[in-house]
């Protein structure tokens, strides 16, 4: 959770920036019809060389698509730095040209013959760009990259959430089963698509395959502001996450085609489930928690840094002098509510450090991530920082799986205690958990658990944990009771 918080700035192809422009509900030039629209009329795939004045070239990637509330919008690709799905800040048709803005570059296309043409602008730069169609962006083929036939089928939905936005998600359902159970995935922090993609692999897309072939319905959903779901991102906290993943719940049973509706949460997704079954009970049968957040913020994130400064080769003793930094930094976030002014005061933290100290910060990379200033004015961060959600853990009552992987250094094992605890300090007694040896955040099966190894592993999910997961929704003493 500590560096997916910053996951899209990392993607892009400059420094690191964060994007604090809110997205725009843009839409194609009111005096055109549906049929005369460039964006419209060109939907899909395309691609193109964007070679920079150093000489340098990058493949450039532009998805044109239909929101889930019938606006058109564009994701940006950047495909041989494995970035997908990476939102425009702006877009509009004007004269039979498209204007797209990016939070780093700009493009201005116009359509010739059959493909588009047009400029790149960044950093005061202008280099011509094509981008022709291709049936789908090159991407790296992953051992268990779901491939047909498939035993199941999906359905594109549209959900209505509150504030206006509308959730684009993807249902699969196992071919010929009647009221299925359904599990909907939640993901974790950062700007995610369903498929909740990372480090060259697509863990929501690979897990809901393995779920469906056992039997379960799944449902996916991009977060608001992202991909097909409309809304801002970047202004999000996890009460607006918590709101989406209620309607979708909510949406799910209303549908009456499924005997039980439950959640299946990925890191910070977990924290965000625990709060709508304690609102809403009646909307959640079941909770998964994968790596799930068990206490409160500021722990939370130093445990996170404590693990991380011990993979950058820190000991015992500088270990707990950054973690005395990061505390400083963490309470500091939390006490001021105007971002400009967290920001500035941050600034005069760390300069006001002794010099040691600002070497060793830099020396174990403790300005990155969470502790970067790049994202000191985050609202999300801030939010997580405050939160604890053994408020919330202790009000449910619904079963409750949860599941950690003993090489997890992003949300270490300590936070399962910290659910199972308040679960059980709230009375709730149907509660499984387990500790998998041999397991990183990723769920993946690994040797050392660093974030490093993420993409050198050609495994995208350990099999045991969609066994473990069908195994308990369909193993629950109810499982003859179906709730409507």
């Amino acid at each position: 959770m500590r560096h997916a918080i910053v996951f899209a700035a990392l993607l892009l192809l400059l420094p690191i920036a964060a994007r604090s422009a809110p997205i725009e509900q843009a839409a194609t030039h009111p005096e055109k019809a549906d049929g005369d629209s460039l964006i419209r009329e060109h939907q899909g795939f395309w691609l193109g060389d964007l070679t920079f004045p150093n000489g340098h070239s990058v493949k450039v990637g532009l998805e044109l698509f239909t929101r889930a509330d019938g606006s058109v919008w564009a994701s940006y690709a950047s495909p041989g730095r494995g970035s997908y799905d990476i939102p425009v800040d702006r877009i509009s048709e004007t004269g039979g040209s498209v204007d797209l803005d990016l939070s780093f570059a700009s493009m201005k296309l116009s359509w010739t013959g059959d493909h588009f043409s047009g400029q790149w602008k960044q950093n005061g730069d202008t280099m011509p760009v094509e981008l022709r169609p291709v049936a789908a962006f090159p991407r790296k083929h992953r051992i268990q990259t779901p491939t047909p036939p498939f035993p199941y089928h999906d359905q594109t939905l549209a959900i209505a959430s509150v504030k206006g936005v509308t959730l684009g998600a993807t249902l699969t359902v196992p071919n010929g089963t009647k009221r299925p159970d359904l599990v909907v995935l939640v993901h974790g922090s950062g700007p995610q698509t369903p498929d909740e993609e990372g480090d060259g692999h697509a863990t929501f897309a690979v897990l809901a395959d393995q779920l469906a072939r056992r039997g379960l319905a799944v449902l996916r959903y991009d977060k608001r502001g992202i991909s097909r779901s409309t809304g801002d991102y970047e202004a999000s906290t996890p009460k607006d996450l918590a709101d989406d993943l209620t309607a979708v719940a909510q949406a799910m049973r209303a549908r009456r085609q499924f005997a039980r509706v439950g959640l299946v949460g990925h890191s910070e997704g977990p924290m965000i489930a625990a709060a709508v079954a304690a609102r809403h009970p009646e909307s959640v049968d079941f909770i998964v928690s994968l790596a799930g957040v068990g206490l409160p913020g500021v722990d939370m994130m130093l445990l996170q840094d404590r693990a991380y400064a011990k993979d950058q080769g820190a000991g015992p003793a500088d270990a707990e002098r950054l973690l005395r930094y990061a505390r400083r930094y963490y309470e500091t976030i939390v006490q001021i509510d105007d971002p400009d002014t967290r920001v500035s005061t941050l600034k005069k933290l760390r300069e006001g450090l002794p010099a040691d100290d600002r070497a060793l910060i830099a020396k174990y990379k403790m300005n990155e991530g969470s502790l970067s200033l790049e994202n000191a004015a985050s609202p999300e961060l801030r939010a997580l920082l405050m939160s604890n959600p053994q408020k919330d853990w202790r009000a449910v009552r619904c079963p409750v799986l949860a599941l950690n992987g003993d090489l997890d250094h992003q949300v270490p094992v300590e936070s399962l205690g910290g659910i199972v605890a308040a679960l059980h300090a709230g009375g709730n007694g149907k509660v499984e958990s387990a500790v998998l040896p041999g397991i990183n955040h990723m769920f993946q099966t690994a040797r050392t658990g660093t974030e490093e190894e993420y993409s050198t592993i050609d495994e995208t999910v350990a099999p045991v944990v969609a066994s473990r997961i069908a195994a308990f929704v369909q193993g629950q003493v109810d499982s003859s009771v179906s709730r409507d």
